[in-house]
């Protein structure tokens, strides 16, 4: 994903020390001045320096012994998260996550393969690290994208209708879910957190793909594609915005389920159902702003609907199992467009075990029993737990 100005990586990614990304939400746009709170927070500027000084001279008094106590909550490093800053706690999550997974590149010119896996640290005389397969992603070919490109002609007549959504879409995107479901930095914070740390996560993983893959964009086949935003400057599969509309999507909707009596029931799946066509509407738009084709929004979905797993599986204590999938780029049909409904069961939270011709599917996924039991991230099950909280308690 790319700011339209400068093609650097979304600030959902780039800003997580400000929380540059809550700017959506008006006054909340630095988490460090917390709107009204920002009257606390002095200015770190010479005038401010020279105020704290001298009014430490005027109230300092004669020397006191120092106290006789240990500050330190604990020595466990989560009972510090509360009081460390939203932008320091991100550092920790963000490394949390990045140990356990690792993306390699393989094939020759025609056929590109993006492994993207999961590690685990095994402990003792001799520390060991084991890696298996979490998402595997076969590149599509040449001819299948210039194929493809006959989908951006089409949508282009949709453009003049979604302008402003994708505009606002190109940094933007949690928005638009809290227009579904009642998110606000004053209401739910650590949700808004656990999100963004998500996003921040994901964003690291797709570029590694893209960057491996390195498959050209729409406007490199046609100069008729004239795309209504800049191109973004990186590779174009998987689509960074499907990868991180769908880990949105099915985070929010795993919040939502962890916190109802009876998440199966036909009432509560509507939600589940909502919040996926969202993500569907957003990684489409992309196509309809011509910087991305089809098979880039599947690709991209596939990777964040299976993000999303993992990362809720790193807020356990222990994991058993592991979600996996896989996408088969060349078997996927050049006339066919993106079909969310194909990859994911919002009512079951579930996706879907295969898609395309059978005996010759594109799509795959599954469940891997671990051979031995791996240790969840006491940091993200801090975060997670502080998020889910929120949504227990008692609307008001």
């Amino acid at each position: 994903m790319s700011n339209a100005v400068s093609g650097s990586p979304e600030g959902s990614f780039g800003s997580f020390g400000s929380f540059g990304s809550f700017g959506s939400f008006g006054s909340f746009g630095s988490f460090g001045s917390f709107g009204s709170f920002g009257s606390f927070a002095l200015p770190e500027s010479p005038l401010a320096a020279e105020a704290l000084i001298t009014n430490r001279e005027g109230i300092v008094g004669p020397t006191l012994p120092f106290l006789d106590y240990d500050p330190r909550p604990s020595t466990d490093p989560v009972h510090g998260l509360p009081h460390f800053s939203p932008a320091v706690r991100a550092s920790i999550f963000v490394f949390e996550f990045a140990s356990r997974l690792a993306v390699t590149v393989h094939g020759d010119g025609e056929t590109r393969v993006a492994e993207v896996l999961s590690t685990d640290l095994h402990s003792g005389p001799k520390h060991r690290m084991s890696a298996e397969p979490l998402v595997t992603v076969v590149a599509p070919t040449i001819d299948q994208l210039r194929e493809q490109t006959k989908f951006l002609a089409a949508y282009a007549d949709l453009r003049q209708d979604r302008a402003r959504e994708i505009l606002v879409q190109t940094s933007a995107l949690v928005p638009f879910y809290a227009s579904i479901l009642y998110m606000d930095p004053g209401r739910t914070p650590h949700t808004l957190e656990f999100l963004y740390t998500a996003l921040t996560c994901a964003n690291m993983v797709y570029m590694q793909v893209k960057y491996g893959l390195a498959l050209p964009r729409p406007i490199q086949f046609s100069p008729q594609v004239q795309p209504a935003i800049p191109t973004p400057t990186h590779p174009t599969l998987p689509s960074g915005h499907a990868t991180e509309a769908f880990l949105l999507a099915r985070l929010i909707w795993k919040l939502r389920r962890a916190s109802t009596h009876d998440p199966d029931s036909r009432q509560e799946a509507a939600w589940g159902e909502m919040l996926m066509r969202q993500a569907a509407r957003i990684a489409i738009n992309r196509t309809v702003a011509g910087v991305h084709f089809p098979v880039d929004s599947v690709a991209g979905a596939i990777l964040g609907l299976t993000l999303a797993d993992f990362i809720w599986d790193l807020c356990e204590t222990k994991i058993q199992r592991r979600s996996t999938a896989a996408f088969d780029g060349r078997l996927f049909p050049v006339d066919d467009d993106f079909h969310w409904h194909a990859l994911y069961d919002p009512k079951d939270d579930r996706q879907s075990r295969s898609a395309g011709r059978k005996g010759h599917p594109w799509m795959t996924s599954g469940t891997r029993k671990l051979k031995t039991e791996q240790h969840g991230s006491a940091a993200f099950h801090w975060l997670r737990g502080r998020a889910l909280s929120e949504w227990k308690k008692p609307l008001g």
